[in-house]
């Protein structure tokens, strides 16, 4: 029987060992990786500019992507076109022009006055950078809403108050992944809910608290795996 953690790593396609330069965790260098850097690797003028291995393990590569997406925390900030009183998901203290949805989206706006050549001498991710900083960002994402100022990548909400990626509610707070509910409070990934509090991954469910997990259940409390 072969011993495999006798083996030479190579063996595994693995060309390289690293650090982690945030967390100083170790992660390997495989050959796929490099053949899909060289895949990926942009070619300008007939040169090719290799993209290099990460510096990051991939969790805080996974940490640094997820921070383009702020789903669930919003600021009081003011427009930079307006300058009037707005709520966004950029804090105040970001160098990011943050607009209304409205304002982003009005004529008065040309979007080909940001267009820029790029420089292949000068670093990618910099030019990338003075980009984001110059084209105006949108505060907040949702569409279609009443009284629902305070929501984010949302639409079709009525009277509802920090609910994030959802759709079709009235009445309801304080929730994440909520779908075509009612009067309902504390949720994630719930969808079809009436009179509910503190719910997880439950559906067509009518006045149930503290629930996880369950399916057409009504007046209950403490369940979890019910239907």
């Amino acid at each position: 029987m072969i011993d495999e953690k006798n083996l030479p790593r190579t063996s595994y396609g693995v060309i390289q060992t690293k650090q982690c330069k945030r967390c100083q965790a170790s992660f390997d260098i495989t050959d796929k990786d490099l053949e899909f850097y060289d895949k990926i690797s942009p070619i300008f003028a007939g040169k090719k500019y290799s993209i290099p291995t990460p510096t990051l393990c991939p969790d805080c590569r996974q940490q640094r992507r997820l921070t383009r997406r702020n789903e669930r925390k919003i600021y009081h900030r003011k427009s930079d076109a307006s300058q009037k009183p707005i709520i966004s998901i950029y804090s105040p203290d970001k160098p990011y022009k943050v607009y209304k949805f409205e304002e982003r989206r009005s004529d008065a706006r040309d979007p080909l006055d940001y267009g820029r050549d790029y420089d292949p001498n000068k670093s990618f991710f910099k030019q990338f950078d003075e980009l984001l900083k110059a084209v105006p960002h949108i505060a907040l994402r949702f569409t279609n809403s009443e009284n629902s100022e305070y929501t984010n990548m949302s639409g079709y909400n009525k009277n509802c108050y920090l609910l994030f990626a959802s759709e079709y509610n009235e009445d309801c707070g304080y929730g994440t992944q909520l779908i075509k509910s009612k009067n309902s409070y504390d949720t994630l990934n719930c969808s079809d809910l009436d009179h509910c509090y503190e719910t997880t991954n439950c559906d067509k469910c009518y006045n149930i608290s503290f629930a996880r997990n369950s399916k057409d259940c009504s007046n209950c409390m403490y369940i979890e795996d019910c239907i």
